[in-house]
């Protein structure tokens, strides 16, 4: 046992979320429709700024504005740490890192030798592992990933290239998530849902779901 006491809520994270997309504009991405609407772009720089200040200062790293601006330093990861410490988290209860891979490894590994944990990694379309709000759902990134190599990082112990967005909503066939560094935002995409309670997206390849654990 880890021996943690999580302050965190899911309505807490839902706050966090909803307050930084708030602060970026409140950009959106509906994906089974192909629309976009992105209001503050990380090219500016105030925002980059933003980025450097409050994201990097949680997750790690201390890139040239430029960088954040130009898109050669990818600021998902500390995004979605600040996320989490805002929602209440420590150091101890979620793994703020530069690499998304960081926390979804910890997560799976943790329900793999039951371990308690404030989250426990699912597979994608493992049964009790749909998706719900206070949830972090995470697709792997590459130029040549496939759904079959998505599906083997489930048990990587090692780095690897990925992206994880919080859910903020659930409704019918629809799922509403909000991740950093989304088309150099922080953007509510919105996804459909297959009858099976899952993640139905080509755009993505979408492989685990980290499960909240505690109130």
């Amino acid at each position: 046992m880890r021996g943690i006491t999580v302050p965190a809520s899911v309505n807490s994270i839902l706050q966090a979320a909803d307050a930084e997309w708030q602060h970026w504009g409140r950009s959106t991405w509906d994906v089974p429709a192909g629309k976009t609407a992105i209001v503050h772009r990380d090219d500016n720089p105030v925002f980059a700024r933003y980025v450097l200040d409050n994201y990097c200062s949680v997750g790690g790293g201390s890139p040239p504005l430029v960088d954040i601006q130009d898109d050669r330093y990818f600021w998902s990861a500390v995004g979605m740490s600040a996320i989490m410490k805002r929602a209440g988290f420590t150091k101890k209860e979620f793994t703020f890192a530069e690499s998304h891979s960081r926390f979804i490894r910890r997560f799976v590994a943790s329900r793999k030798a039951k371990i308690e944990d404030t989250f426990w990694g699912f597979r994608l379309g493992e049964p009790g592992g749909e998706p719900q709000p206070g949830d972090i759902v995470a697709y792997a990134r590459g130029k040549r990933m496939t759904q079959k190599k998505a599906h083997a990082l489930f048990d990587a112990t090692s780095s690897y290239d990925s992206h994880t967005d919080v859910v903020v909503a659930r409704s019918g066939n629809e799922l509403q998530v909000i991740g950093c560094n989304v088309i150099d935002s922080v953007t509510r995409k919105t996804l459909k849902l297959g009858p099976d309670g899952h993640i139905l997206d080509d755009q993505h390849f979408w492989f685990a779901v980290l499960k909240r654990r505690a109130a």
